[in-house]
């Protein structure tokens, strides 16, 4: 009969490596979805943080090695926010008219939340084609060997074309007035 410790070193370990990630990296992705979320996920900030460190820890689980953790991370605090804004997005539009009591956010906040998803939405549609392409895959939470594979293009392509691309977004976005 083994003892219960038996399995307790290589999971200890594995908590260590994740608890570790944490204490270094939490502020990192607190801040992220601050910053790409908004006052639109303030409601919805601790869960998409929460979602990041679920995701890490399965990361950790498989032994998965991540070699540039603070990019990994901050690639999927973005991602998740992006896909929470999404859902939300979209469950205000199918949803009927929250204009009774108990309906959610005011007006006003569902008003800034739909004028800030068309602003993203315009500025992504101005970007050159290929641009819009990566972009699109990228906020959709697809990797860069992901997109690659999608369009046929080389990885330095796709690598460029995402980069270029999130960068021209931020700068029209910064120059619309929303920052973050």
């Amino acid at each position: 009969m083994s003892s219960p410790h038996a399995d307790a070193g290589p999971l200890s370990g594995r908590e260590t490596r994740f608890e570790g990630m944490v204490r270094q990296y939490g502020r990192l992705i607190s801040t992220v979805v601050a910053r790409v979320g908004g006052q639109a996920t303030s409601l919805f900030r601790e869960d998409i943080e929460q979602q990041v460190l679920i995701e890490l820890w399965r990361q950790v689980d498989r032994e998965q090695k991540i070699d540039h953790p603070s990019s990994y991370l901050y690639r999927a605090a973005v991602r998740e926010t992006v896909r929470v804004l999404k859902r939300e997005l979209s469950r205000e539009a199918a949803a009927p008219s929250a204009e009774g009591p108990g309906g959610g956010e005011s007006p006003f906040q569902s008003l800034a939340v739909k004028e800030q998803a068309a602003a993203v939405e315009a500025c992504v549609a101005a970007l050159p084609v290929d641009r819009q392409r990566a972009v699109r895959a990228h906020l959709a939470g697809v990797d860069v060997r992901e997109v690659m594979r999608m369009h046929g293009w080389p990885y330095q392509k796709a690598r460029n074309l995402i980069a270029r691309g999130m960068a021209e977004l931020r700068a029209a976005l910064h120059d619309r007035g929303i920052h973050g």
